[in-house]
């Protein structure tokens, strides 16, 4: 139910940006992939997945592959372009910091997916990277199950209210999922 929510929300949206905040286990993934493939499907466009480890990187082309969209994962620099035969690429947050010029150029007009965002701070060198690689994007859904951090650094893309906290444009906590039952599991401490 949320995830069909959020995809209405995000289909609504007025501007570029969207943040999408939920608790672990409640499908970010299979929304940002579901609101990916209506978008490509209205207006051709390459898709960008950025991931906090390489292990993540095989679990989103994936998923991706299993709604017949199909990334890159090998992508490096040195590479420039994509291959013809794929949507587009998923890459890590550190992959970012070292080729973000090299990113902004494929990012230019696509549609970017942020997951786990909160690990780009604006004054570190990932959160730099993430502004400069993905600043002329079409699209960016940025995902979180945690929109903040430690540090108190803002994270790009993400808006706050006067308080300083991240205003997502969809969130779905940890209560909604118990109740809603099938999404997580209780958790108990003895």
């Amino acid at each position: 139910r949320w995830q069909k929510a959020a995809l209405d929300a995000f289909t609504a949206r007025t501007g570029p940006d969207f943040l999408a905040v939920a608790t672990p286990g409640a499908g970010k993934t299979t929304f940002a992939l579901a609101a990916a493939r209506q978008s490509l499907a209205a207006q051709p466009q390459r898709l960008l997945i950025v991931a906090p480890t390489q292990h993540l990187k095989g679990q989103w082309a994936d998923a991706a592959e299993a709604l017949d969209l199909h990334l890159e994962t090998s992508w490096s620099a040195a590479d420039g372009g994509l291959p013809a035969d794929v949507h587009g690429l998923v890459t890590t947050y550190q992959q970012v910091a070292t080729c973000a010029a090299a990113l902004a150029e494929l990012a230019r007009d696509s549609f970017v997916i942020l997951d786990e965002v909160h690990h780009a701070g604006d004054d570190r060198a990932w959160g730099e990277s993430v502004r400069e690689g993905f600043a002329h994007a079409r699209t960016r859904l940025s995902l979180s199950g945690t929109p903040f951090r430690s540090d108190t650094l803002a994270i790009p893309f993400v808006p706050y209210d006067d308080e300083g906290l991240a205003t997502p444009d969809i969130e779905y906590g940890y209560g909604d999922a118990l109740s809603d039952g099938g999404v997580v599991r209780p958790v108990h401490f003895p």
